[in-house]
This record gives C-alpha cells, sequence and structure tokens, in this order.
C-alpha cells in the first residue's frame, strides 16, 4: 500500500535513508524501521534505525536523565495515572514520572551491602554486562542516521508567534511506521504535542519523552505496557 506523508521534511528523510527516490513509498518500504529519533529544540534533526535491536537500550548521546528519570516495566501498573504526574501549565502539559517511583527504581540499582570478595565479583561481572551493552548498542547505532532539516525544508512554512512552531513536522506521519519498537523525543519543546500517534505502534519497547509539551493527553494509556520509559524536562 502506497503512504501519504504530510511532512516534507520527514518524507526526504525517509527517502534518503531507504534510498528511495523515484516512486512512492510503500508500507513494506518503511516496515525495516524500527527506531524513530526526533529532537526540535536546538535544531531539527530526524534518526532512523534499522536491523536487530539490543534487549538493553543505553545510548552513547544519553545524559543523566536515561540513568534517573527512567522507570521500568510499565506492564506492571494498572493504569498510567499509579506512575505518571501531569502538571497543567498555561498553554500545556507537561509529564513526569513519579518521584517516589523513580526514588525505588534507583535504590535497587544502587549497590547493596557486600563484603569485598564479593564486591569484586559482582564488579567483574557487571564489566563483563557493560561490555556486551555497549557492543550491541554500538552495532545497533551503526545503522542510524541522523538528518538535519536544511532551508529548503522550510520553504512556505511560517513560524507561530506563540509555540514557536513551523508545521515542520506532522506527528500523524509517524503512524506509518508501525514497526517502531524504540522512540526517542528528545527536547522536543515545539512541534510535538502530542502523543496520539502511540497508538499506531503496537511493537513499542521503550519510549523517551524529552522536553514535550502537550495540548492533549491522547495517547497517554500507550505509556503502559512497555520496557523501559523515560520522561524529564529541564
Amino acid at each position: 500500500m502506497e503512504l501519504q506523508f504530510q511532512s516534507r521534511w520527514f518524507e526526504r528523510c525517509i527517502r534518503e535513508y531507504l534510498g528511495i527516490a523515484d516512486r512512492m513509498l510503500t508500507v513494506e518500504d518503511v516496515s525495516v524501521i524500527k527506531y524513530l529519533y526526533v529532537s526540535t529544540t536546538n535544531g531539527y534533526f530526524l534518526g532512523f534505525g534499522m536491523g536487530e535491536l539490543p534487549k538493553v537500550f543505553e545510548f552513547s548521546d544519553a545524559g543523566d536523565e536515561w540513568f534517573c528519570r527512567c522507570l521500568s516495566d510499565t506492564a506492571r501498573y494498572h493504569n498510567v495515572e499509579e506512575f505518571i504526574d501531569i502538571k497543567d501549565g498555561e498553554n500545556s502539559k507537561e509529564l513526569s514520572i513519579k518521584k517516589e517511583l523513580l526514588a525505588v527504581e534507583n535504590t535497587n540499582n544502587q549497590e547493596e551491602n557486600l563484603s569485598p570478595l564479593e564486591q569484586k565479583k559482582k564488579l567483574l561481572a557487571w564489566k563483563r554486562e557493560r561490555e556486551k551493552i555497549a557492543q550491541g548498542m554500538q552495532d545497533f547505532e551503526n545503522s542510524v542516521k541522523i538528518f538535519e532539516a536544511v532551508e529548503s525544508d522550510f520553504e512556505g512554512l511560517v513560524e507561530d508567534e506563540k509555540t514557536y512552531d513551523y508545521g515542520i513536522l506532522v506527528q500523524d506521519d509517524f503512524c506509518h511506521l508501525t514497526n517502531l519498537e524504540v522512540v526517542r523525543l528528545m527536547s522536543c519543546e515545539t512541534e510535538i504535542h502530542s502523543l496520539a500517534f502511540l497508538s499506531a505502534l503496537s511493537k513499542l519497547r521503550v519510549l523517551e519523552v524529552g522536553e514535550v509539551r502537550l495540548n492533549t493527553l491522547e495517547g497517554l494509556e500507550k505509556l503502559a505496557g512497555l520496557e523501559k520509559l523515560c520522561i524529564w524536562a529541564n
């Protein structure tokens, strides 16, 4: 089935990533994409990845938030209200993971009281595990390509004086990438104001929501059932 994208920039980047220029894109074409990276705060960037995904995601470009603002296995909760706080701003809503749950998660990750010999054994096992994770991530990240918006991508677009959006991205386009397993909204103060597209991503495992200001809570229920959820704001 042929696909129609609303964002010129999004379609251009996908075409370049897949190496398809002279025909319509199809569902089969984009089915290989399993990773989506979006950043709009300090420049406009899109990234795509394919291939085998590692069991553990610890990105080489992740900051401290990936280790202190993440919650594992959100399927253990009955509803999102159990692990998500919603703050109403003047014109938007901001999400955060409940502080008490983050405290428990971080405590569980800390070193327990062990003898010097036990600590040494655990450290060696930890180092071996980190090496495996690093290698798996390196292999995956080698398949990722990042694209930056250029002047022609903004042709005909006008910046909104209140939101500073150009309309260069349309979240509905993300719904076409139904095999996505990892989505990183890495610092998206503009353009991304809804998570409704998550409803189309039945295979999603890992989600990062960084500095996203929501106009709607559509799609919020999809935060449950993830292997890892990271939400942060400066």
